[in-house]
């Protein structure tokens, strides 16, 4: 996956004027601190910063995953990741299960969101995935109506996660 480099207008929208240049590329091993500090924002609970490093080798190490992070300067200020899952059913083509999205709560609505989720259809529509799925929190309602407005439909869909 190349590294893409967009430059932000003055209103935070991607767009040619001269703004703040962005990244978006797979996550690196210096990145991890900012990441388990953004993933605080996501969830109340503390990452475990002494696994994170095997974790992403490991991830690294299978084609089937890919996690991304939108960088300004070698400020992190989103992420997600995504799994490949092959399928059974149908044609047998694989889908992706989308996990972990995340933008810092100063770079919200500025675009940042749905470049990293672009990129991220970009690498499944590459792995010739049928379709992508992901979960959010029912009380999340903003981040509901922003993947609507990417089109995900929640119609007729409902979904459930159990702790081990």
């Amino acid at each position: 996956m190349k590294t893409r480099r967009l430059q932000r207008n003055a209103s935070g929208r991607p767009g040619d004027d001269t703004g703040e240049a962005m990244e978006i590329d797979r996550l690196q091993e210096q990145d991890l601190p900012q990441l388990a500090s953004l993933y605080r924002e996501l969830i109340d609970k503390e990452a475990c910063p002494e696994k994170m490093p095997s974790v992403l080798r490991a991830m690294r190490d299978n084609p089937d995953y890919v996690v991304l992070v939108a960088k300004e300067g070698e400020d992190v200020i989103g992420s997600v990741m995504g799994v490949v899952c092959l399928d059974l059913f149908g044609k047998c083509n694989p889908f992706m299960v989308v996990e972990n999205m995340i933008v810092s709560r100063t770079s919200r609505h500025s675009g940042v969101g749905t470049l990293l989720m672009r990129e991220l259809e970009r690498f499944a529509a590459e792995r010739h995935c049928n379709y992508l799925m992901l979960l959010s929190n029912s009380r999340r309602a903003d981040a509901h109506a922003f993947y609507e407005k990417m089109g995900y439909d929640p119609s007729g869909f409902r979904g459930f996660k159990k702790y081990l």
